[in-house]
């Protein structure tokens, strides 16, 4: 017959919060202890966890079915499972059963969040403040955690200039199934502390004005809000001290009695207002200056000779002293400070100096010595001659060591340099100037022990893992460090990427930490759309960017527009069985209208009606799926290849559409094969918004041949892409603002060369004509203009040759880019110059075209001899209006300057724009305006450029889509 006795009977200590919250210690009774210690576990069960799964509860338990029941075991499991805070009551119960006992835990489990709710939030995100919060959802509920999360949520309202604010916390009941319970934090927000003065005292040099100006902090005012903020207020002292120590102040300080901020009634009879006073005591100092840096190795040795601080890699134990070898040399260290011996007189900027300290750090830390340590000793000399005249009268030493150390110290401390500047520089005399010695202890290498990934509660751990560089028991590498954190940042599933490093298990060891911040990953959204050929469009479009936290890509789009209609739906699987190679498949149908260059003005008899002007236009059709597969070479190489089976068709041609679209409209429906191969490379530091770094594309398309179809030819196509900030808003560090850092202007610099070469299809079997049936179809031509590649020119300009207007086999695309933050998240200044130019193949002048391309020089010699005067007028004047023609017809169109060939890839051959706009960075898409003046080459180097006599209006160009090439 079984027995069943209880174990342990857990009595707890119960502490209510609310109505719910209970902690306990446990009260043992032992009932014939003797008859289970002892024997084998045969069976483990629990009861009454609803929240907490039977695998968790087991890991946090030593017993396990097998092992023999001990008193020691069983005391050590239960202090695991309290200390887990999921429960507030156990009791452990025993049965004999065949060949051991059956352990059984009772346990009643504290409550989980089921909901929480943020009510009066309106100047604060819910979402800043959830990411803060000891309290999640799903998690278990402690009086602390809630405690503590109330404390947070006054804290960022203090921050944010509430002082006044008020939370109170509802606790919701618990759910008896689930035993999950919503809470509601109610907030009364206050009201917002405006900033009546802000005391600046004690400065003596620098102006109140330009300290007025650093600060975040700003008076109320006509212009502006003037709210306080003590975070606001934290920084501006940081940013102050900054500022002075960066213009030579170095023994500057924020006096603490005196920098403080006050709350004062604005009317201390009515009472009506409270308002803030600001004050900042401050104590300058002296300026001091520069005098140049002494760099060297810690060489010191142990017992047995062998170097202590220098690396072990290049030093074994039996390498001489006279043999040590530093990872870097003196020079190289030398080469990568922004301080030189050229600078020595210059003012101290303590900021370069912390910047040059930073980068040996870094150099360092590119090589896995991120234990390196780059001492400073500051010695100080003060420019006067009593002190000069100590250095120089090294003779006068006692000893021969004595006059060694000070012959070192004179070349060492560059007496020489300010002994010129005393004699040269009179107001300097008497003044402080600091020389630093940087000694560098190399350390051991450190070898990155773990990767530990936070904060990413949809996406997977391998997401990012894969993204990584390196793999714990590699060497740190700085640059891989930084670059894996760009290629995290650039898949666009996360607001913030931060990787902190911790203490590993020795001084050879540290851990990596990740801390991700998610963002939205889906979209689901309607909207329109403009582009200079595609017109206005509206469409809706639905997507997932990381689809399940699995980094898959699935989108839908369905578009339509006067011009332009699409439907596309895709899916890509970004890293196939976990290695670096990605499958995507998509399928596409479009109908777009080609406006050709043609054009035709129609009189109506009726003299009330103006005259109707028609275009030459049809619509290109197509349908097709597209397969591909891309593989990433080592960090920053991918090489990709896609397969486009398709068919196309024209349709709807208008009256003045040329012969050869209208046989392709009569020949129907096409079948086009098309293989694309391509290698990139990108080190781009931000695909969305980048701001260094450069990427480079070369791709190549075959068409037809050997894959059947009636379209064939090869098409080549080079993109590169360079960005440099010259400087971000903290000015090179004079302002301590890590904020002001995503604000950087940006120089963008781009070409885009795409090369069309016509081929003849493969097989005995094709019979197509490529005169009656061109192997390069209308649609296959490259055009220039409008927004998409040459802004403030129209595809068929006035001022383009003829045979640029119905396209090109190939194109020549540049510009440069210029972009000033004013949101760095929102909304950017531009200034661009645009240039482009297409031409065209000696084997498209077939039929009529052949003729005109080859007797163009006998044609043209003949009008001259004919009539002089009317081939000068033609030539040079617009007869519509009598202008002269800012470009000559023959400059125009002469086919000899349109051929593909070394003399014609030149700049006057070239078309060009310049102007100024903005970028808004939307939700939904990107939003393009500019204003753009079209630009001729003036041949000068100086002054290369100059308007349009007859065309220099500032054209407007509106863009909604990044249809940039």
């Amino acid at each position: 017959m079984k027995r069943k006795v209880s174990i342990y009977k857990s009595l707890a200590l119960i502490f209510v919060s609310g109505f719910f919250f209970y902690s306990g210690e446990i009260s043992q009774l032992f009932s014939k202890k003797s008859d289970y210690f002892g024997k084998i576990v045969r069976e483990i069960k629990f009861s009454g966890n609803k929240n907490t799964s039977d695998s968790d509860i087991s890991s946090l338990l030593e017993l396990r079915t097998g092992r023999i029941l001990t008193k020691a075991g069983i005391d050590r499991d239960l202090k695991a499972l309290f200390a887990s805070g999921f429960f507030y009551f156990i009791d452990i119960k025993a049965e004999e059963v065949e060949g051991g006992v059956r352990v059984t835990f009772e346990l009643k489990e504290r409550p989980r969040v089921k909901d929480i709710e943020f009510i009066g939030a309106d100047e604060v995100f819910p979402a800043d403040l959830r990411d803060k919060m000891p309290l999640k959802d799903n998690e278990v509920i402690t009086p602390q955690k809630v405690s503590k999360s109330r404390d947070i949520i006054l804290q960022k309202y203090k921050d944010e200039g509430f002082f006044l604010a008020y939370v109170k916390v509802e606790l919701g009941k618990p759910d008896p199934k689930t035993n999950l319970v919503k809470v509601r934090f109610i907030i009364d927000e206050g009201e917002e502390i405006p900033v009546a003065k802000i005391n600046i005292y004690g400065n003596e040099t620098i102006e109140t004005s330009e300290i007025l100006g650093l600060m975040e902090l700003k008076e109320e005012g006509l212009f502006e809000g003037g709210n306080f903020k003590e975070s606001s207020f934290e920084k501006d002292k940081e940013m102050i001290q900054a500022y002075l120590r960066s213009k030579g102040y170095l023994d500057s300080e924020l006096i603490r009695e005196g920098t403080n901020w006050e709350i004062h009634w604005e009317n201390s009879e009515k009472k009506n207002r409270r308002v803030i006073i600001v004050n900042i005591k401050l104590y300058e100092g002296q300026v001091y200056y520069f005098n140049g840096y002494t760099v060297s190795h810690d060489m010191t040795t142990d017992g047995d000779g062998r170097p202590i601080f220098l690396n072990k890699e290049n030093n074994p134990p039996e390498t001489p002293k006279d043999k040590l070898k530093p990872l870097f040399t003196i020079s190289e260290i030398e080469k990568s400070l922004d301080y030189s011996s050229k600078d020595a007189g210059e003012i101290f900027d303590e900021t370069v100096f912390s910047r040059d300290r930073a980068t040996v750090n870094e150099l360092y830390g590119s090589k896995g010595h991120i234990f390196a340590q780059v001492i400073p000793r500051r010695k100080i000399v003060s420019l006067d001659s009593e002190s000069l005249e100590y250095y120089e009268n090294c003779a006068g030493r006692k000893s021969e060591v004595e006059k060694k150390a000070c012959d070192e110290e004179y070349k060492q401390l560059n007496i020489r340099k300010l002994r010129e500047i005393y004699r040269d520089s009179p107001d300097l005399r008497g003044r402080k100037f600091v020389h630093v010695d940087f000694t560098i202890r190399e350390n051991n290498l450190a070898q990155i022990e773990n990767v530990i990934i936070k904060g990413n509660k949809k996406t997977q751990d391998k997401v990012i893992r894969r993204e990584l560089l390196f793999k714990p028991g590699d060497l740190f590498d700085s640059g891989l460090v930084n670059r894996s954190r760009e290629r995290i940042f650039n898949l666009g599933y996360f607001k913030e990427v931060n990787f902190n490093m911790r203490p590993g298990s020795d001084d050879t060891k540290m851990n990596l930490v990740i801390e991700v911040l998610e963002q939205p990953t889906g979209t689901v959204s309607m909207g329109g759309g403009y582009g200079t050929i595609t017109g206005f469009t509206i469409f809706t479009e639905i997507g997932e960017n990381n689809l399940n936290g699995t980094g898959q890509k699935v989108s839908g789009r369905l578009e339509f527009g006067p011009y332009r209609r699409s439907f596309q739906i895709s899916w890509t699987e970004p890293w196939m069985y976990d290695t670096p190679w990605s499958l995507s498949l998509s399928m596409f149908y479009f109908s777009r209208t080609i406006f050709l260059g043609s054009t035709s003005t129609i009189a109506i008899s009726d003299s009330t009606t103006a005259p109707t002007v028609e275009n030459a236009t049809y619509d290109n059709n197509g349908l097709g799926v597209t397969m591909g597969v891309a593989h990433r070479l080592g960090t920053n190489w991918t090489h990709f290849h896609r397969y486009t089976p398709a068919f196309y068709s024209y349709s709807n041609p208008t009256a003045l559409v040329s012969d050869a679209v209208l046989a392709n409209v009569r020949r129907g429906w096409q079948f086009r094969s098309q293989v694309t191969n391509g290698l990139a490379y990108d080190i781009r530091d931000n695909v969305f918004a980048p701001t260094r770094g450069y990427d480079l594309l070369f791709q190549v398309d075959n068409v037809g041949q050997y894959l059947g179809g009636s379209s064939h030819f090869d098409q080549y196509r080079i993109l590169a892409e360079y960005y440099h900030t010259w400087f971000d808003f903290t000015f090179g560090g004079l302002i301590r603002n890590n904020a002001l850092r995503r604000w950087r202007v940006v120089q963008e610099f781009r070409t885009s060369d795409t090369f069309i070469f016509q081929r003849a299809p493969m097989g005995g079997s094709h019979n197509q004509d490529p005169v009656q049936d061109p192997y390069i179809r209308p649609q296959d031509l490259l055009i220039i203009g409008g927004y998409e590649s040459l802004r403030g020119w129209y595809y068929n300009d006035s001022k383009y040759p003829v045979e640029w207007r119905d396209g090109a086999q190939h194109r020549i695309l540049f510009d440069t880019e210029i972009r000033i933050p004013i949101e760095p998240s929102l909304l950017w200044l531009v200034v661009f110059l645009d240039g482009g130019a297409l031409y065209e193949e000696v084997n498209r002048a077939t039929g009529t075209k052949k003729d005109y391309f080859e007797s163009y020089d006998k044609n043209k010699a003949d009008q001259i001899a004919a009539n002089p005067l009317n081939w000068y007028l033609t030539n040079n004047f617009n007869l519509q209006n009598g202008r002269k023609a800012d470009v000559t017809y023959d400059e125009l169109n002469n086919p000899g300057r349109l051929i593909l060939s070394a003399d014609n890839v030149a700049m006057d051959r070239m078309r060009y724009s310049w102007g100024v706009g903005l970028r808004v960075q939307i939700p939904v898409l990107p939003l393009r305006i500019y204003f753009a003046q079209k630009l001729r080459p003036t041949g000068n180097f100086w002054a290369p450029f100059e308007k349009y006599e007859s065309d220099n209006a500032f054209q407007f160009v509106f863009g909604i889509g990044d249809y940039r090439f």
